[in-house]
């Protein structure tokens, strides 16, 4: 038994609007990935600025949203990182400086795969906008 026109057709649409949705849960991720990636990247910047201060240069310690303690620099040359569970430990600008750049890659990896999967998914759109013509 053969499937009729309008059938196909709704068949389709139903396609077409399962593809629209997954576009946009796409596109959603895209941009939490590029707030990601842009973090990553001011964090770099920040550490690296950090690296040109000199021991004994006063600072701004953040304690919480707009509160801030004031502190002296012992030592510009290595810094506390957040390793999962509440640890730190401790590592160089350089160490860091790779660690971003690592995350940065990774990332950038992850979202570009993401836009391929988005094309895949825009080509069929596309395939099935001219079964409606």
């Amino acid at each position: 038994m053969s499937v009729s026109n309008e059938e196909k057709k709704q068949e389709l649409y139903t396609e077409l609007k399962a593809l629209d949705d997954e576009i946009k849960k796409l596109n959603s991720h895209l941009e939490n990935l590029d707030e990601q990636i842009s973090d990553l990247n001011s964090s770099k910047i920040v550490v690296n600025k950090f690296s040109e201060l000199k021991k004994g240069d006063d600072l701004r310690v953040p304690l919480t949203s707009g509160i801030y303690a004031k502190a002296s620099l012992s030592n510009s040359k290595k810094l506390m990182i957040n390793v999962g569970a509440g640890v730190t430990v401790e590592k160089s600008v350089d160490e860091i400086t790779k660690i971003l750049d690592s995350q940065i890659t990774e990332l950038v990896s992850y979202r570009e795969n993401v836009v391929a999967q988005m094309k895949v998914l825009i080509v069929r759109i596309e395939e099935i906008q001219k079964e409606f013509e």
